[in-house]
């Protein structure tokens, strides 16, 4: 996934669950208690889901610059071995 994909599908989830929260408020037949804990949960979960996303995404990173890293390191043995 592409910085700007990544950015846009994170854009499209966060407006989704507004879009969603907010239709839920409307229409829920719960007391404001139930509803504000209700919305506090989801919030939550979006929070541990959005850290859990930024975890993966950081590991990703982290095991593409090693490729990278190792990578460049054979590339530059093999250039030193021709000279």
């Amino acid at each position: 996934m592409t910085g700007n994909s990544c950015k846009q599908s994170v854009s499209v989830f966060l407006v989704g669950w507004g879009v969603g929260a907010g239709l839920g408020l409307l229409f829920a037949p719960k007391s404001g208690e139930t509803t504000r804990r209700d919305v506090a949960d989801a919030v939550k979960d979006g929070a541990d889901s959005m850290i859990a996303q930024g975890k993966k995404l950081g590991r990703r990173a982290q095991n593409t610059f090693e490729q990278a890293k190792a990578n460049a390191r054979d590339v530059a043995e093999h250039l030193s071995d021709r000279s």
